[in-house]
């Protein structure tokens, strides 16, 4: 990893600058809204150190806050996501026969990354969405906020997958 770590910088930081100063400002119907920040989580390499992992969730997750004013709810979304990572990744598994690879599309393939970005991305959204609700008579209407929200979250992810992360070797 740290031969990658210029990379995972500018990934952060871009991921981060979108999400403050573009995604912020996406919402449909003033319900749904997008946060393909987390992509910086999802694309972490399989053999990330779980402490590493867990403090790069609190920093993104917390810069986040900072700059949206959310008081800690990302941070809140993004730490059980790095957390039970490990875990979605064995689940989804992989075709690569290497042990440590990096979660894209290319190396999982469609199916699978959609599976494992889904699973990530519906645990952060029900965690962010049902913090920032906190009350149980908004059940429902935070539900469908959760998944609106979910389903555009992952579609961003994609086609971010598609347009930056290049083929190998290429």
């Amino acid at each position: 990893m740290l031969e990658q770590l210029p990379r995972y910088i500018i990934a952060f930081l871009l991921l981060v600058y979108c999400q403050v100063v573009v995604f912020n400002y996406i919402h449909f119907s003033n319900v749904i809204s997008t946060y393909p920040y987390i992509l910086f989580l999802l694309l972490l390499p399989s053999n990330t150190n779980t402490a590493l992992s867990l403090a790069l969730a609190f920093v993104l997750g917390i810069t986040v806050d900072y700059f949206s004013d959310a008081g800690g709810m990302h941070a809140a979304a993004c730490v059980p996501i790095a957390y039970i990572r490990p875990f979605i990744l064995r689940t989804v598994g992989t075709e690569s026969k290497k042990d440590n690879y990096t979660p894209t599309i290319k190396d999982l393939g469609f199916n699978r990354y959609v599976m494992y970005a889904a699973i990530m991305v519906l645990i952060h959204h029900t965690i962010l969405f049902y913090f920032e609700a906190f009350e149980f008579s908004l059940f429902f209407s935070t539900f469908l906020k959760m998944l609106g929200s979910s389903v555009l979250t992952l579609i961003f992810i994609v086609l971010l997958q598609y347009i930056f992360i290049k083929e190998p070797g290429k």
